[in-house]
């Protein structure tokens, strides 16, 4: 960044740095320079003292020119200057020769469009900062007034430039030209997705009429909202609230019922999307009651459509449906046929099914979404149909559906430049990468969500991240990291108030954070030996998946793990109930998941209750190949391993021993601390010696991102440097030194650096 600023220059780098460090700005702390910004950088009067000196020997007409084209700014194009300057062409060229001449600005464009750049930033803020606050109003002013003239017709679209200094001109007569031209390039900037671009253009144009109520001409109304429905869509909700608020207010007072409609639809979002269920539904009915005071269909139909989606992850989802479908036949009715409507209709509908099935009627649903999304021609409406439609293939097991979708998803949420969107479908890949056990990038990926989410106040996504990625940690053997991170979870989601759904705080309603969270604690128990514990929050979270209609939430997750609790514990009349409905649920709804887990659930119980050696090796390998199929290579391993057990049983020694090898190398490759240690000592028991703890790739198995981490702990680099180095979190960082740890059996950073100058790593 310092060289970008400086372009290089030998002498401005040094005595900027000098300047930091004079200051105190910049300190060395534990051999890390830190404590500056470049937000907040300032030029150092040794360099200001220089450059002001060579500006100073200019004769007048090239200073003139320097200013102007200070004030311009970059590529000031010959035209610009000629028209601004009010210089005959001799004294312009003569100007421009000198300032060419002592390397203060260079000639760029073409013949037919000569345009000039200053040789060094620094140089046209020093001159710039010379005019002074009230010259360079004036300056900015004429520059305005003369592009807008040259320009002529064309004008809006050099909005961008122009309102930079009409704004900047600060006059009064000018300001309803700057909140013009403001204006213009704020929808400029948003058809091009720069949408923190737009609101600084809209916020800028706002503060011109607030400052200046005589600008009655402008479009005040469409610039408020607009700028809050951009400060929605950078997750500035606290700002976009206050905006609809004023919009709201100035509505009522001009009496317009349809236009408080509408606001209050974008208010009731703002609170969806931050998690505010209770006061989004608020909104929602103080919308549809302005919407029927105005008689308007459409927006009554908006209304309907965002309550049903806000119900849903409430849990009330036959009110949903209701809601829903009323807004899909107001949407598809001839006279107000309308297709960004229909497609939210039936985006809501997929979502709904995929909780509660038919899958094959959610997926109709999706289907439906995506096209009338792209006969809308509506990027947002495309992004929300395919990351459901992930969502959906996730929960199916249709791995190629899933990455399908999922990267169509990426691909709009690019072009929309939108901070939100990916992280959305973050969450989607973490679990995928959870289930085919590419855990490495599922940690990365859920470390680095979460740190975005906190910081866009995505509350409904953050109690999710910490699960899936708590389970890792737990799978991997950090049960105190697990932990905090269930904590959390269970804390966001509000479960402990969980118990009573009516009357409960509206977090507490969150039902697709709730129930995960009961899974995360569930699982925790589980891993610590306490299979009773583990019964008994798995079956508290069905209870409330069971209440409010979320099947396939319960036989994705809960189910299983209340029946692997219970059938740990001996539990077999708890496990026998469970499995009777994961096999019920799953066969009409013809969910993947569900029936491997089916199988494996009635096999162990033919193993452990009805003995039944032969009975279970054919449910196990069942479910074993249909895992491997989906694939999900760590769930599959975990029944190999006891699929073992019963070749063992039944005689067949050497099967056995294949099952265990098989399951070993999936554990040890994902990292499965606590399986593989199992794993080993029965292979041992059996006098099986068992293999390396690493599958070999590279060095010693070490993955290339492990390698670089493995070198700069033999140079001494801490966590933090380590993690800032490769712009990653330390706790990542801390993540992959257990996975170096685990796969080269070392104890300690000493030991692993002594591994590292071994093997010749450091050389590389």
């Amino acid at each position: 960044m310092l060289y970008d600023w400086t372009r290089g220059n030998p002498f401005f780098v040094e005595e900027t740095l000098k300047s930091l460090v004079d200051s105190g700005a910049l300190t060395k702390r534990d051999g890390r320079w830190t404590g500056w910004e470049m937000e907040t950088l300032q030029l150092p009067s040794t360099i200001r003292d220089v450059v002001k000196a060579r500006v100073d020997r200019l004769s007048p007409n090239a200073r003139k020119l320097a200013n102007l084209s200070a004030v311009i700014g970059a590529r000031a194009a010959h035209d610009t200057l000629a028209n601004v300057s009010g210089m005959s062409e001799t004294d312009i060229i003569a100007g421009l020769d000198e300032l060419l001449a002592q390397r203060v600005l260079e000639e760029t464009g073409s013949v037919d469009a000569i345009c000039y750049d200053f040789t060094h930033p620094l140089l046209q803020q020093v001159i710039y900062g010379e005019l002074g606050q009230a010259r360079a109003r004036t300056l900015h002013a004429t520059v305005a007034e003369a592009l807008e003239h040259a320009y002529g017709d064309s004008a809006l679209s050099h909005a961008d430039e122009l309102a930079l200094h009409f704004a900047r001109a600060h006059s009064q007569p000018l300001a309803r030209k700057a909140v013009r031209y403001l204006y213009a390039a704020g929808r400029g900037a948003i058809e091009r997705y720069a949408n923190r671009e737009a609101a600084n253009y809209l916020a800028a144009a706002l503060d011109h009429l607030d400052r200046d109520p005589t600008i009655s001409d402008a479009p005040r109304e469409e610039i408020l909202s607009t700028l809050a429905r951009i400060r929605q869509r950078l997750g500035e909700y606290d700002a976009a609230m206050s905006l609809w608020t004023r919009a709201r207010d100035e509505a009522a007072m001009r009496g317009e019922t349809g236009a408080i409609a509408d606001i209050e639809h974008r208010m009731g979002l703002a609170c969806y999307w931050s998690g505010k269920y209770a006061d989004a539904l608020a909104h929602y009915e103080a919308g549809l009651s302005s919407a029927a005071a105005s008689g308007d269909r459409a927006t009554t139909a908006r209304l309907r459509l965002a309550k049903g989606v806000a119900l849903q992850d409430l849990g009330r989802l036959k009110e949903a449906q209701a809601e829903v479908e009323a807004a899909l036949a107001s949407a598809a009715d001839g006279e107000m046929r309308n297709d960004s409507l229909l497609s939210r209709a039936h985006r809501a509908l997929l979502l709904l099914y995929t909780w509660t099935g038919p899958l094959d009627l959610a997926r109709e649903h999706g289907t439906q979404a995506i096209a009338h999304a792209e006969t809308a021609r509506e990027r947002m409406l495309e992004w929300t149909a395919h990351w459901g439609m992930a969502l959906l293939a996730g929960v199916s097991g249709d791995a190629p559906s899933f990455l399908e979708h999922l990267a169509a998803s990426v691909r709009l949420a690019e072009q929309m430049h939108s901070p939100l969107l990916p992280l959305w479908s973050a969450e989607l890949l973490v679990q995928y990468h959870s289930g085919t056990g590419d855990w490495d990038s599922a940690i990365e990926i859920a470390e680095r969500t979460i740190v975005a989410a906190k910081s866009l106040s995505q509350r409904t996504l953050l109690p999710r991240l910490y699960v899936w990625s708590g389970l890792i940690y737990l799978w991997r053997g950090s049960e105190a990291k697990a932990k905090e991170y269930f904590d959390e979870a269970w804390k966001l989601a509000g479960a402990e108030r969980a118990g009573s759904l009516e009357g409960a705080g509206e977090r507490a309603l969150d039902v697709p954070s709730i129930v995960p969270a009961h899974l995360g604690m569930a699982s925790y128990y589980l891993a610590k030996g306490d299979s009773a514990e583990a019964v008994r929050i798995g079956e508290a979270g069905l209870a409330i998946a069971d209440r409010t209609g979320y099947l396939v939430w319960a036989l994705q997750w809960l189910l299983p793990t209340i029946g692997d609790a219970a059938l740990t514990g001996r539990d077999f009349a708890t496990a026998a109930t469970h499995l009777a409905r994961m096999r019920r649920d799953a066969g009409r709804l013809n969910h993947r998941l569900g029936l491997a887990y089916a199988d494996a659930c009635e096999g162990l119980l033919a193993r452990f209750r009805d003995h039944d050696p032969a009975r279970a090796i054919a449910l196990m390998q069942s479910a074993v190949d249909q895992l491997e199929a989906l694939p999900f290579p760590p769930q599959a391993a975990r029944i190999r391993r006891r699929l073992a057990g019963a070749f063992v049983e039944v005689g067949d020694r050497e099967e056995g021993m294949r099952q265990l090898r098989k399951a070993h190398d999936v554990f040890a490759r994902v990292g499965a601390t606590v399986e593989l240690e199992g794993t080993r000592e029965e292979m041992r028991e059996l006098g099986l010696r068992p293999p390396p703890k690493s599958v070999t790739s590279g060095a010693a198995g070490l993955t290339g991102r492990e390698i670089e981490i493995a070198r700069m702990v033999a140079t001494r680099k801490s966590n933090k440097e380590i993690g800032g180095a490769l712009q990653i979190s330390a706790r990542t960082v801390s993540t992959h030194l257990s996975n170096i740890f685990l796969k080269l059996s070392v104890g300690s950073r000493g030991e692993l650096a002594d591994f590292v100058r071994q093997n010749g790593l450091l050389d590389q």
